[in-house]
């Protein structure tokens, strides 16, 4: 969508910092030799990453977006603050699909593709490699400042109905929400305290974003660019990484190195979002890494914006600087371009504490009775032998009534013993029919599954 051009228009416009680090201090832990850097692996320091992108910045092509689709970590977050140095706005689709690429650049057409090496690249849009750019330079001590009002990026979700959506950022949001973000996930010693982590999330999406690009840049928090699947590439990516460490996941991925049964390395801290994370699961998580596990609730219009400790309690506390208002069904922070409908309902009694009671369309109602999806994919989730799994109402057909439906990924487990686990805690309407096995889930790679996507997987699994 075109950006209103008065978003740009105040005067004089603020300046802040890029970022808030000392320049001697370690930005970031390259897992392998990056040949843009000459080879370079290890520990980067704050000066030397300042120096590269102002460098960088230089050499990008005259734009006003760069489509950023950078894969590694440290690459991205190079293409990203370079980006916003030369005046650019980054742009965060959701997937990597030329299909996506070509949507961007009809609506966004002073744009270019921003990459390290990527394949399927549309090849009627300007593209950069960072693969083949000699990014080395000398450590620089000038940080450089950003106009507080400049559009920094467009992030887009697919949502529940599976149209992108664009969500505006300027600067000062970032530069405003990095500090809130950082006092309630690392706490208030979060400018002392240097922490190391490693995060198996993609940096396009906001919750990867927020923690591993703009919580580096304004806390003591050096990442890793690594970014493993497996569980015991993510034990390895994990070992030598200096205490303490953390660990940004997702629920999703959390359930799947808790039951791979491989030793992880301890950790002090996970934080984990983008679906909800049952008791069970956060309690087997903290004892797999032998840290304390911290959910974010957040989402892309706002970002992150409030915390609890699962293993222990499903009592939510808004971060400082956010307040509910209008009945509880908007959020409001002055950094923030505008009030945001929620789009759960919850209950509180201080107005900072809160408990989620679901979204309105997770209520079903058939033959005058009402369920829960929560409740249901809660159940389903927490049947051992389920590595994943999903109950929705699908779209209305022909059908008199429409019933929920599960689509499970399974080991150790068969149709029959789920059906027997849903039959003794739900209402016989609400058995879900059909229940299908299937090997994957169509989740995106920040773990999440867009309701367009699980309807296309669901109507094929249908017509096969």
């Amino acid at each position: 969508m075109p950006i209103d051009s008065a978003m740009t228009a105040k005067q004089p416009p603020a300046r802040l910092p890029l970022l808030e680090r000392r320049v001697e201090d370690c930005f970031a832990h390259l897992s392998s030799a990056l040949s843009p850097l000459g080879g370079a692996a290890g520990e980067i320091s704050v000066g030397t990453f300042i120096g590269q992108v102002l460098a960088l910045a230089k050499r990008l092509p005259e734009a006003g977006f760069a489509i950023n689709l950078c894969d590694n970590r440290y690459l991205f977050t190079l293409g990203f603050c370079a980006a916003l140095v030369r005046g650019q706005t980054n742009l965060l689709p959701q997937n990597r699909a030329p299909a996506t690429q070509a949507l961007l650049r009809e609506q966004y057409p002073a744009s270019y593709v921003l990459h390290d090496g990527l394949e399927n690249l549309l090849d009627s849009c300007p593209q950069f490699n960072l693969n083949e750019t000699d990014l080395r330079a000398d450590a620089c001590r000038d940080i450089p400042q950003i106009c507080a009002d400049q559009l920094a990026a467009i992030a887009f979700t697919s949502g529940s109905t599976g149209q992108p959506k664009a969500n505006l950022k300027p600067w000062h949001t970032f530069v405003t929400s990095s500090h809130m973000n950082a006092q309630a996930m690392l706490g208030d010693d979060y400018r002392e305290q240097l922490r190391f982590a490693l995060a198996t999330v993609p940096a396009q999406h906001m919750w990867g974003l927020e923690t591993s690009l703009l919580l580096p840049l304004f806390s003591r928090l050096c990442i890793s660019d690594s970014r493993p699947l497996f569980p015991l590439d993510v034990a390895q990516a994990l070992q030598p990484l200096p205490a303490p460490r953390l660990l940004i996941s997702t629920p999703v991925h959390l359930r799947a190195l808790v039951h791979s049964g491989v030793v992880m390395p301890p950790v002090k801290q996970i934080l984990c979002a983008t679906a909800p994370l049952s008791q069970d699961l956060a309690q087997a998580a903290e004892s797999c890494f032998a840290g304390e596990l911290i959910e974010v609730y957040g989402c892309s219009e706002v970002g992150s914006m409030a915390r609890r400790r699962s293993a222990q309690t499903d009592l939510w506390q808004l971060f400082d600087g956010l307040e509910l208002a209008q009945d509880l069904s908007v959020i409001r922070g002055s950094h923030l371009p505008q009030e945001q409908p929620l789009q759960d309902r919850i209950e509180t009694e201080d107005g900072r504490h809160f408990r989620l009671l679901g979204r309105s369309d997770d209520m079903i109602e058939i033959a005058g009775k009402r369920g829960s999806l929560v409740e249901m994919n809660k159940l389903l989730l927490a049947t051992p032998g389920v590595v994943d799994g999903v109950v929705f109402m699908p779209d209305a057909g022909q059908q008199t009534v429409t019933r929920p439906v599960a689509l499970v990924v399974g080991t150790d487990i068969t149709k029959q013993q789920l059906s027997a686990r849903f039959a003794a805690h739900l209402d016989p309407i609400f058995m879900p029919r059909p229940l299908l096995m299937v090997d994957a889930l169509p989740r995106e790679d920040n773990g999440k599954l867009p309701r367009g996507k699980l309807l296309a997987f669901y109507h094929e699994l249908r017509n096969k």
